[in-house]
């Protein structure tokens, strides 16, 4: 057994930059990202149990879900 990553990227478009300049809600700057294509820490846990690299118990150690 070894380790394998997980990861999110946020790219700061010019749009998501302003909403976080603007200090909007957290929510509307995940929205936002999501449109763009960012797919969260998460949906990549799962991606890699879909793969049959890692199991449900131990993406759900080390993520959670808000």
């Amino acid at each position: 057994k070894g380790r394998t990553a997980i990861c999110e990227l946020l790219d700061l478009s010019d749009r998501i930059r302003e909403m976080i300049l603007e200090k909007r809600p957290t929510s509307e700057i995940k929205k936002a990202a999501r449109d763009e294509g960012m797919r969260f820490l998460r949906e990549s846990a799962v991606e890699q149990v879909m793969h049959g690299v890692t199991t449900l118990r131990e993406i759900n150690k080390v993520t959670f879900v808000e």
